[in-house]
Parts: structure tokens; C-alpha cells; sequence
């Protein structure tokens, strides 16, 4: 007598109605062969849908003509498709492995970082070249108009004094061998102890918006009274950033690094999408302050400076920080925008930087 085929006591739902039927499954050569309850059915195993191997809950196999077998002894599921010799596929195997989830996040670090170190600066650059440069003077003169009253207000200084900045400065830049399109700008901003935010204070500050516009605030001015070789530099920086369009390259970034955290995260408002992105932007920061800080160079060659006078720029703004805990803060201090905003690299190695230059 032949032995009796291997089964398994299963469910049966016909894809129609919540009705179960009790059935026995048995797998023969290419066929899985289902009978019970008033059933009698032959699926060919290539149109099963087979359930993936889990550590609980039930199995449950569907079919592609329609209905589906449901078995709540998962293991003896797994045991009798054993027996039969299904094979279970890579990924599911992969999938009960410790050893292959841990290389599958390590790849997928690996290629995050790739994707942050190379990736989003390369798509970044591209989208950047297919954007003109009226995106950017839209964009910067956007910001500039949600600044206007509540960061920056109209400037004290005397308009000759404006005037003859303006001068120097186009002088310095009919000199640059990379000249950009600017407009300069002097503003002053909300004083400490009036009923401004606080935290709102640009103090000594400049900084390049999109488009070309490059603001100076009056607290930069005084910071740098007697030193106009030293604002010169200033200005070679943020001219820079204008050149290479960071501003613009900083908002792509961001958009790339908020989809990629959205995606992973699901919700781009939550802190673990939004972590990402403030991280991210403050590394590439550093880097567009770091491209900067060598077109500054550039600019004062060009008009005969040597790079050592922005030594000048790191003392004093050395002399005026807000010291740590300190009420009331000290003249000059307040909330850096630009030159000192917190993603900038460390002073040392801003002024390591430019005493080298001034070495060569």
C-alpha cells in the first residue's frame, strides 16, 4: 500500500464569501491539490502567492484565479512546504538571517553616506544648472522682504559714508578677475532691550542672499571703523557666496535632504525626518563658508591686500561675542546671521586658513 501523501489541515476561502471551509492541503509534483468541505481544487503551485517565513501569526497563501488557504499552525506550515520542497525565495531567507539584516544596514549606511558625500552635491549641481538666475533674485528678494522690519531696518549710517562704501566697492570689484552681480545694502536691526526678540539681533553681521544682494549691517560698520581693507574682505566672502550661488545651492540641498528624510521617515515634520536635514545643511555649510572664505583671498590679491587683514575681522569679533552668560550682552553682540552663524567652521581654522594665505 502507498504511503499517504503528506497534508495539512487548512482553511479554504473562496474569495466570494467570509465562509470557511475546512480543507486538507497536499502538494504532487508541479500542483497543489486542495479537498474538503466541498471542495476539490488542482492550482498549479506557479500561480500560488506563498506567504513570506514570520516567527508568529497565521499563513496565509493566495491564489491568482482568486481565493486563498489560511493555516494557524504556522509551524507546521513551514515544516509541511519542507517536506514538499518549496523553496523559500533569497529575501526570505535573508530576511531570518541576523547576519544578512546586519550587512543590509551597513550597505544602506554606506550608501547613505555616499548618497549625502556625493550624491546630493552632484543632483544639486544639476538642478542648479537648469535654474536661471532670475530664480535666485526672486528668491533672495522674497527673504530680503520677510527680513525688512523684523531683522533688518533702515540703516543710520550717513548716506555719503554709504555712497563712498559703494564706491570702494565697485573699485575693488572692477579688480576681481570672477566679478558677480550684486547690490549692496547697509541695514541696522532690532536693539537688544526693546521689545524685539532678543534672539532676533543681527549684530555685527553681513550676509549674501540669492540673487546678489549682499546686506551690511551698521553693527559691522562700527565693528570695523578705520578698517576698510578689513570690510573689503567681508565683502570678498560674500561675494562669493553669490558667485557660486550658495544660497541657492543651500535651498536645493534642502529640498533633496528633506525628500530622502521623508521617505525613510515617512513624515518630514517629525524631529528624525527633520534631524537629517539640519545636520546635513550645516555640514555643507561649512563647506560653502570654506569656498568662500578662498574667493575672499582671491579678492584681496586682486586689489593688492594681503589675506591677513581678515586676522583683524576674527579679534574683533572676538573682543564683541556675547560672553556666556552674560546680562545684559555686551555691545556689538546679539544673533549672527552671516559671518559668524554657528554652521561656519571653528574661528581657528578660519584664521589658521587665511594666515597661510598671507604665508604663500
Amino acid at each position: 500500500m502507498s504511503a499517504a501523501p503528506d497534508t495539512l489541515a487548512a482553511d479554504h476561502f473562496d474569495g466570494v464569501s467570509a465562509r470557511a471551509r475546512r480543507v486538507q492541503l497536499h502538494i504532487a509534483g508541479p500542483t497543489l491539490h486542495v479537498a474538503g468541505d466541498g471542495v476539490s481544487l488542482k492550482v498549479p503551485l506557479a500561480d500560488v502567492r506563498w506567504p513570506e517565513r514570520t516567527r508568529h501569526g497565521a499563513r496565509v497563501a493566495h491564489f491568482a484565479s482568486g481565493g486563498s488557504v489560511q493555516a494557524l499552525d504556522a509551524a507546521g506550515w513551514d515544516a509541511w512546504l519542507r517536506r514538499a520542497g518549496v523553496a523559500e525565495s533569497a529575501v526570505v531567507k535573508a530576511q531570518q538571517s541576523w547576519r544578512s539584516t546586519l550587512v543590509a544596514v551597513l550597505l544602506l549606511l554606506v550608501l547613505a553616506a555616499a548618497g549625502f558625500q556625493w550624491g546630493v552635491p552632484w543632483l544639486t549641481r544639476g538642478v542648479l544648472a537648469a535654474l536661471p538666475g532670475s530664480a535666485d533674485r526672486a528668491i533672495g528678494d522674497a527673504v530680503l522682504n520677510s527680513f525688512e522690519g523684523a531683522l533688518l531696518l533702515p540703516s543710520s549710517v550717513p548716506a555719503a559714508r554709504q555712497q563712498a562704501l559703494r564706491d570702494a566697492l565697485a573699485r575693488a570689484v572692477a579688480r576681481d578677475p570672477h566679478p558677480a552681480p550684486y547690490e549692496l545694502r547697509f541695514h541696522t536691526s532690532p536693539k537688544l532691550g526693546t521689545a524685539a526678540d532678543a534672539k532676533t539681533r543681527l549684530g555685527a553681521n553681513a550676509f549674501a542672499l540669492p540673487g546678489g544682494t549682499v546686506v551690511v549691517t551698521d553693527e559691522m560698520l562700527e565693528l570695523l571703523q578705520g578698517r576698510d581693507d578689513v570690510l573689503i574682505g567681508v565683502l570678498g566672502h560674500e561675494l562669493g557666496h553669490v558667485r557660486r550661488r550658495h544660497g541657492m545651492r543651500m535651498l536645493i540641498q534642502a529640498s533633496l535632504i528633506g525628500a530622502a528624510a521623508s521617505i525613510a521617515w515617512g513624515d518630514f515634520s517629525t524631529v528624525l525626518a527633520t534631524a537629517p536635514v539640519l545636520l546635513g545643511q550645516s555640514a555643507y555649510s561649512r563647506d560653502f563658508e570654506r569656498e568662500a572664505d578662498a574667493d575672499a583671498v582671491v579678492f584681496l590679491r586682486a586689489n593688492g591686500l594681503s589675506p591677513a587683514v581678515m586676522l583683524e575681522l576674527f579679534e574683533r569679533l572676538g573682543r564683541n561675542r556675547v560672553p556666556k552668560g552674560a546680562e545684559p550682552p555686551a555691545p556689538g553682540g546679539g544673533f549672527d546671521l552671516g559671518i559668524a552663524l554657528a554652521s561656519h567652521p571653528a574661528d581657528a581654522e578660519r584664521v589658521q586658513r587665511f594666515r597661510d594665505a598671507a604665508a604663500r
